[in-house]
C-alpha cells in the first residue's frame, strides 16, 4: 500500500486534491468532481493524455452529512482489499467487470482506480438502446459466480463489522415507514428481531454489501462494471440478491417494465444450481431471500420517491406481504408472485 503524503489541506475539494497528487509526485491535466455519492469525496482525474480515473477518498463520516454522521474510515480498506483480490478468485468469462485498483493510500484514505464510465445501469434503464434482458441474465451469473466463488475469502479483521451494523439501517426503520403508511409496527419489530440481528453472524460468502442498480456503470462500449465495494462484507449471498431485486422490481413497475427482475433472478438460478443444486430446496435461503426483499420495499419507497402516495403505499404493502409469506415459507405464493424466476422447477 502506497504511504500518504504530507498535505496542508484535505483531499476533498478539486484543490485539496491537486495538492495531494501534486505532493504524490501524480501527473495530471485536469480534476472534476463527482455528484452523486454521499458517502465519500469522488472526483474524476484526467491524465495528461486525457485517460481517466476515479479519485476516492473516505473521512470519518458520511460526506454529505458535513460531519454530522460518523462513518468509519476502515470502509476503504476494505473496498481496496476486495478490488485486489476478488478477480483472482473469479472465473474469466464471467463478463462484468470491477473496477482495478491503481493505488491505494492506507494513511489517507485515498483510492484511485479505473474508471467505470457516467452512467448508471438505474440511470440508463428507460433509455431506448439497451438490452435490459441481457444486461439483467450478465448480473445474475456475474453474482452467482461471486457467492460460489468466495465461501473461504477471507477480506479482512471481522468480515467488515463495519458494514455489517449498517446493513441492519432498513431492519431499524422499519417501523418508522409502516407506521407513515398505516400498516402494523409490531410485525416490523419482530422482522427486525428475528432477520436484522442476525446479519452480525452471517458467514457464508462474500456479499457486495450495497448491490443495485445504482452501483452498476455502463460505459461508452456497454461493459458492465460493479463499482462502490466499501460495503463489502462476509454475509449470506442471498441478501445481495433480495436488494438487486428490489431495486429492479421498482424499475421495472415504475420505469418502463422491461424485465430486469427476472431475467436477474433467472439467471442467478441458473448458475447457483450448477454447483449447489436447486435453490427451491434451501428454505432458510429462500426465507432470508425473501424478507429481505420484503423488508427493501417496506422502508426504501418511503424515503425515495418512486411515485405518488397512493402507488408508494401500495409497494410497501406489498413488501409486508412478502416479509410474512417468505417467513411462513410459503413457497407456491412466491413461485407465483414476484419470484417465479428464481423458484421456477424446470427451464
Amino acid at each position: 500500500m502506497a504511504s500518504g503524503p504530507n498535505t496542508a489541506m484535505k483531499p476533498t475539494s478539486v484543490d485539496g486534491v491537486k495538492e495531494y497528487l501534486n505532493t504524490a509526485g501524480i501527473d495530471f491535466s485536469h480534476i472534476e468532481s463527482i455528484d452523486g455519492g454521499s458517502a465519500n469525496y469522488l472526483f474524476r482525474v484526467f491524465s495528461k493524455d486525457n485517460v481517466t480515473s476515479i479519485y476516492k477518498h473516505a473521512e470519518p463520516f458520511v460526506a454529505s452529512s458535513n460531519g454530522a454522521i460518523p462513518f468509519s474510515v476502515d470502509r476503504m480498506d476494505f473496498e481496496a482489499t476486495v478490488l485486489r483480490a476478488l478477480p483472482a478468485t473469479m472465473p474469466k468469462d464471467v463478463g462484468v467487470q470491477m473496477p482495478t485498483v491503481a493505488r491505494y493510500d492506507e494513511i489517507a484514505k485515498v483510492l484511485i482506480m479505473s474508471d467505470a464510465g457516467k452512467t448508471t445501469l438505474k440511470a440508463a434503464y428507460s433509455g431506448p438502446d439497451i438490452n435490459v434482458f441481457d444486461i439483467g441474465h450478465q448480473l445474475g451469473h456475474w453474482l452467482a459466480t461471486l457467492h460460489a466463488s468466495t465461501q473461504e475469502t477471507y477480506i479482512g479483521e471481522g468480515g467488515n463489522p463495519t458494514a455489517r451494523s449498517i446493513y441492519r439501517w432498513v431492519y431499524l426503520h422499519l417501523r418508522q415507514a409502516a407506521l407513515q403508511y398505516g400498516l402494523d409496527p409490531e410485525y416490523c419489530d419482530y422482522i427486525d428481531k428475528t432477520y436484522g440481528a442476525s446479519l452480525r453472524q452471517d458467514d457464508a460468502c462474500v456479499c457486495h454489501g450495497d448491490f443495485w442498480p445504482g452501483n452498476v456503470m455502463l460505459n461508452d462500449a456497454n461493459v458492465l462494471t460493479v463499482i462502490d465495494w466499501e460495503m463489502c462484507r462476509r454475509g449470506r449471498g442471498e441478501l445481495d440478491v433480495a436488494q438487486f431485486a428490489a431495486e429492479a422490481y421498482l424499475l421495472d413497475r415504475f420505469r418502463g417494465g422491461k424485465g430486469l427482475l427476472d431475467a436477474f433472478l433467472q439467471a442467478y438460478r441458473r448458475t447457483w444450481v450448477k454447483t449447489h443444486g436447486d435453490i427451491a430446496v434451501d428454505q432458510q435461503w429462500v426465507k432470508r431471500m425473501a424478507v429481505h426483499m420484503g423488508a427493501h420495499l417496506a422502508f426504501w419507497p418511503a424515503s425515495v420517491k418512486w411515485a405518488e402516495r397512493d402507488e408508494t403505499k401500495a409497494v410497501i404493502e406489498l413488501g409486508h406481504e412478502l416479509m410474512r409469506r417468505g417467513d411462513g415459507e410459503d413457497l407456491d405464493w412466491l413461485r407465483e408472485n414476484l419470484l417465479g424466476a428464481l423458484l421456477k422447477r424446470d427451464d
